[in-house]
């Protein structure tokens, strides 16, 4: 009995050793700084300082903070709906607000140099007091009419036609892949948007939502029967977007604008 009672005990003792070796390398793979065969790790994903350094040694950006929860303005680009024929275009800047963001992962692949960074984010607010939203009609010039849009993939948002406090669930989570680990610049990098919540509320000015025109009126109805669908087409489009906006704002500015141009560049 007392032999069992020993053999046992030595059994414990290896399963916690073995489990605390397989808990310490899993934490330095995923939130902590290290190395592997494959891949490195170069910063903690809570040291923003250690990854603002990372990017900044390459000489191509300039360190850069900012406070969550503050409103950037940004230059206007023009997003897609596809599934409604309809494009929108901003007049002015636009006007987005990160809330809980965080790095969620920060790694170099050592099989091909590429730096994987994705930025989550508990809510990311999109508004612009003037866009155009064009509808494509077969055969037709296209139906133009200019009003508000306020997008929002949040936690808690604000209707302001109703003056009503929303709560939902969402979250929202932007991949980059940065060839050259991440030393050469942003060319070449892809960017993938995952979002969780996939009816984020949408709102859009009384000139689109109660529009007399026929065109106008379908692609709206078109848009609020869907609104998942609209809301991952727009971030397929905003993702590197946003992506560059978090990157330039809150860890390294690489001083120039989100362009057409860019964006081709960028992708």
């Amino acid at each position: 009995m007392e032999n069992k009672l020993v053999f046992f005990l030595l059994l414990v003792c290896v399963a916690y050793i073995t489990g605390q070796e397989s808990s310490d390398h899993s934490g330095s793979s995923g939130s902590g700084s290290g190395e592997d065969d494959d891949y490195s790790y170069p910063c903690s994903l809570d040291d923003l300082d250690c990854i603002r350094d990372y990017f900044a040694q390459s000489n191509m950006c300039t360190k850069v903070s900012h406070k969550d929860g503050e409103s950037v303005k940004k230059s206007k680009v023009g997003v897609f709906i596809p599934s409604c024929n309809a494009t929108i275009k901003s007049s002015v800047d636009n006007i987005i607000t990160f809330v809980g963001s965080k790095i969620e992962a920060f790694y170099v692949n050592r099989q091909n140099n590429n730096l994987v960074m994705t930025i989550n984010v508990e809510g990311i607010n999109i508004y612009n007091p003037r866009i155009n939203l064009a509808v494509h009609v077969r055969r037709r010039e296209d139906v133009v009419v200019e009003d508000f849009v306020n997008i929002t993939y949040f936690g808690i948002s604000y209707n302001k036609t109703l003056k009503l406090i929303i709560s939902h669930i969402s979250e929202v989570a932007l991949t980059g892949i940065i060839p050259n680990a991440g030393l050469n610049g942003l060319v070449g990098t892809s960017v993938s948007s995952y979002n969780i919540n996939p009816v984020p509320p949408m709102e859009m000015g009384p000139n689109v939502s109660d529009s007399s025109l026929e065109a106008v009126r379908v692609v709206f109805n078109a848009m609020t029967s869907d609104i998942s669908t609209v809301a991952n087409e727009l971030l397929l489009t905003e993702g590197p977007y946003l992506y560059y906006i978090y990157l330039q704002k809150y860890i390294c500015n690489f001083g120039f604008e989100f362009t057409v141009k860019i964006y081709t560049r960028f992708l």
